[in-house]
């Protein structure tokens, strides 16, 4: 029976991946959660699995001596005079960004390993923004060494730099929790104070007191609370339009007027509670609201952020370390093996195999001589090439794709647009009738006219109108987190519900998005068995990043490998090494053989030779996930189409799809452009679709897409990009999405019923005066709970 990993639990298939806690034998699924654990249990720090949740996700391998290199980079103070602010007494203090946390046993963990560190004076982690905040004493600690404590771990730091756009969105979002807070406090004392006065319980001496009380109570929720209401009604009345804000604006300050008069002159009756309730819910919708609208403007500038902010320039015959910002075009840069390029250029010295995963989510490497073109933010894999630099800045294609990704998340979608126009037609329509209503008790019965108007106006509050959707989208938000599906903007049920087709990219979406060795072929010509040959392969691969190099060593772990020499990378064709007595070669058949054998073109098979003659077969894949099969299921007995957009170049789909209920449309090749069009095409045709990524190059079509879905094991700007976040990587949860999405729309519409023909039973009743204002308030009051009490059943998907 296969075993979980211990530390992340992935399957574990390779029982060498042992390590003793608590004198228990664990076994993990690779040599960074086994490194990663060994790092944890040697620094006394074991009460972690206690409390750890493992997040399906392998931990970095251990930190080596070119991780050592690139992380003493951020020792420089011209690199840290971007990040780090100088405190007093020699203490510095930085926010870094974490990433591979899955639970609040990860930050227990990196806030007690950096307090173990020499001269860290603070570290508080956020578990909600995966920010790291960190002081120390610049003399007593390298922040080198502290980025290494983190990486042991299996989490990987880097500098955060908030823009002021952010900061003006935190701000906002702070300014949103005062005034719920607010109108929170002040709608429980006031409906304290309310049943108080409705019980007819108590003497009429306190009745004048308990007024003035709640006025009191209310007058921060209508200032503070309710106060941008007024501001933007204001604007909205002297920009000549009217907006929601001018029916609510008149409804609030009507009743608060009303019962500040009432308190005043010891007559009528005061309605502060409702004020305070409606003020509440309203401040609540707009604050979901704005962090729908606001979330995917941080987006455009994660992939700049992804970007080293130093290079190697040549300087004469050396090469020595710059900023980035400071290059020229037609500066020559060195790109070392393992290191991402900074900008876009083209080789001039040099050849190696560049990993694009970061632009065309495949993780084929790509040959790269003298003339071929480098793109900002692909990693080398293989050796040190000389790049001239051609576009920096707004013209690299990390910007330009940047841009592509503002486009579309720019452009309004066509719900939208129809509410703004219904908001109008509402407000326009409340106006006139309760003006008309007004006009009329004016000439029938003037002493009743302004109580009626009153009523009116609270009975066409949109209390129950407005709490319809988000409350039902609040609690099928809630029940979805618990699945593991994190919904990030406020729309994306309501399209989830309506959608026909579901678009998914291929590698690091359907698939695990890293290469395992899944088969050895010993052939007859050998006398090695295949432990030998796989380390002979290793061997072979032991210097290089190459992801298929990666599957190897892991593959070889714990063997000891040959010693051969002379290893030469051929990008494109593989690798060689030689021994005393012939050469080595592990690469496709045209390069390793001599002679032609069956089944050479077979995707993803490699041979090992000697001297030309066949050793080995090695066949290797991106697995598929566990879940991509009985989730595509489920997905078509809902009746949806599912398609593929890959940038595999390969027009075949992959062999392992066919046994997937794959009943849409396979598209390779695809850039991130092509996937955006190809959206646009089939949306043109009235389909509704959804996407689901996980990698940068799926950002403008995740951003354009009506629903968008990423990974939480994606890039950053993939799930900042996204309409929700798949938490688990669980595949299965999208069909649950699905059937809640429609359950949801359900409930909204029963919701929204209720509250039409709530409003056109009340309204006719207030407008002949059979309602009082504190009757109109109750009723308002009861709709609302109504809808609030139908959408808890949405604690329950099924």
């Amino acid at each position: 029976m296969t075993q979980a990993c211990f530390h992340c639990g992935l399957p574990a298939f390779d029982e060498r991946f042992q390590l003793e806690v608590g004198g228990d034998a664990k076994t993990f699924c690779c040599v960074g959660c086994l490194a990663a654990a060994q790092t944890i249990l040697d620094s006394g720090l074991g009460e972690y699995y206690r409390f750890h949740d493992p997040d399906q996700t392998p931990a970095a391998p251990p930190v080596n001596q070119r991780d050592r290199e690139q992380l003493a980079l951020y020792d420089r103070d011209d690199v840290q005079a971007d990040f780090v602010r100088p405190l007093d007494s020699g203490q510095c203090e930085a926010t870094l960004m974490i990433d591979g946390v899955s639970c609040a046993a990860c930050s227990w963990l990196i806030e007690k390993r950096l307090h173990q560190q020499d001269g860290v004076i603070e570290a508080r982690f956020n578990q909600t923004t995966h920010r790291l905040l960190l002081r120390w004493q610049r003399d007593e600690a390298a922040l080198s060494n502290l980025f290494i404590a983190l990486h042991s771990l299996g989490y990987r730091a880097q500098p955060y730099q908030a823009d002021a756009e952010e900061a003006l969105r935190q701000r906002t979002g702070r300014r949103y929790l005062l005034r719920l807070g607010v109108a929170g406090i002040g709608m429980m004392q006031a409906m304290m104070n309310a049943v108080a006065l409705y019980s007819g319980s108590i003497e009429a001496t306190y009745v004048h007191w308990l007024r003035w009380t709640s006025l009191f109570i209310t007058l921060p929720v209508v200032s503070i609370g309710a106060g941008p209401f007024f501001t933007a009604a204001w604007r909205s009345i002297r920009a000549r339009s009217l907006s929601m804000d001018v029916s609510v604006s008149l409804a609030i300050g009507g009743a608060f007027g009303a019962s500040v008069w009432a308190t005043l002159s010891r007559q009528g009756e005061v309605y502060f509670e409702s004020v305070s309730m409606f003020t509440f819910f309203l401040v609540l919708g707009r604050f979901l609201e704005f962090r729908a609208r606001t979330s995917v403007h941080a987006s455009s500038n994660a992939l700049a952020r992804q970007l080293p902010p130093t290079c190697r320039v040549r300087d004469g015959e050396d090469f020595v370390q710059t900023a980035v910002r400071d290059l020229a075009h037609g500066d020559r840069i060195q790109v070392r093996a393992g290191e991402l390029c900074p900008v876009d250029g083209r080789v001039v010295d040099g050849e190696s195999e560049f990993d694009e995963a970061r632009l065309t989510g495949e993780v084929a490497p790509q040959a790269k001589s003298s003339g071929d073109s480098v793109l900002a933010g692909t990693t080398n894999l293989s050796q040190a090439v000389e790049i001239e630099v051609t576009r920096l800045g707004a013209d690299s294609s990390a910007s330009a794709l940047s841009q592509l990704l503002e486009q579309a998340a720019s452009e309004k979608p066509r719900l939208a647009e129809l509410a703004d126009r219904g908001a109008r037609h509402f407000v326009w329509t409340t106006l006139v009738i309760t003006t008309f209503i007004g006009l009329v008790w004016l000439w029938i019965d003037p002493d009743r006219a302004f109580w009626i108007v009153i009523s009116v106006l609270v009975v066409t509050c949109p209390c129950a109108l407005s709490l319809a959707t988000p409350t039902v989208l609040a609690q099928a938000t809630q029940s979805l987190a618990a699945e593991g599906l994190i919904v990030t903007r406020g729309h994306t049920l309501e399209r989830l519900a309506d959608i026909t087709d579901l678009a998914f990219d291929k590698t690091g979406t359907l698939t695990e998005g890293r290469f395992r060795l899944i088969h050895t072929e010993v052939l007859p010509t050998t006398q090695f068995d295949a432990t030998e040959l796989i380390a002979l392969a290793a061997a072979l691969e032991a210097d290089s990043d190459h992801p298929l190099a990666r599957a190897f060593r892991d593959a070889a772990m714990g063997t000891p490998l040959p010693a051969l020499s002379k290893r030469i990378l051929h990008p494109s064709q593989g690798v060689s090494g030689c021994d005393n007595d012939g050469e080595y070669r592990l690469g496709n058949a045209a390069f390793a053989l001599t002679e032609r054998h069956d089944d050479i073109e077979r995707p993803g098979l490699l041979w090992l030779s000697y001297n030309g003659t066949a050793l080995a077969q090695f066949q290797l894949a991106d697995e598929l996930r566990a879940t991509a099969a009985p989730a595509l299921q489920q997905l078509t007995e809902l009746g949806l189409r599912c398609h593929v957009l890959t940038g595999d170049p390969n027009p075949t789909p992959d062999i392992r799809l066919a046994a997937l209920s794959l009943n849409g449309d396979y598209h390779a090749g695809l850039s991130p452009a092509d996937k955006l069009n190809w959206l646009n095409q089939q949306q043109k045709h009235g389909l509704q679709l959804a996407m689901v990524g996980d990698g940068i190059n799926d950002a403008p079509v995740l951003a354009g897409a009506p629903v968008s879905i990423a990974l939480a094991s994606g890039t950053d700007l993939a799930k900042q990009s996204s309409d929700a976040l798949l938490l688990n990587d669980q595949l299965t949860v999208l069909a649950s999405a699905v059937r809640a999405a429609r359950k949801t729309r359900r409930i909204i519409r029963q919701n929204l019923l209720w509250a039409l023909v709530y409003n056109g039973v009340a309204l006719p009743l207030a407008a002949f005066g059979w309602v009082t204002p504190w009757q109109a308030a109750i009723g308002m009051s009861a709709s609302s709970l109504l809808v609030v009490l139908n959408a808890l059943r949405l604690r329950r998907l099924s």
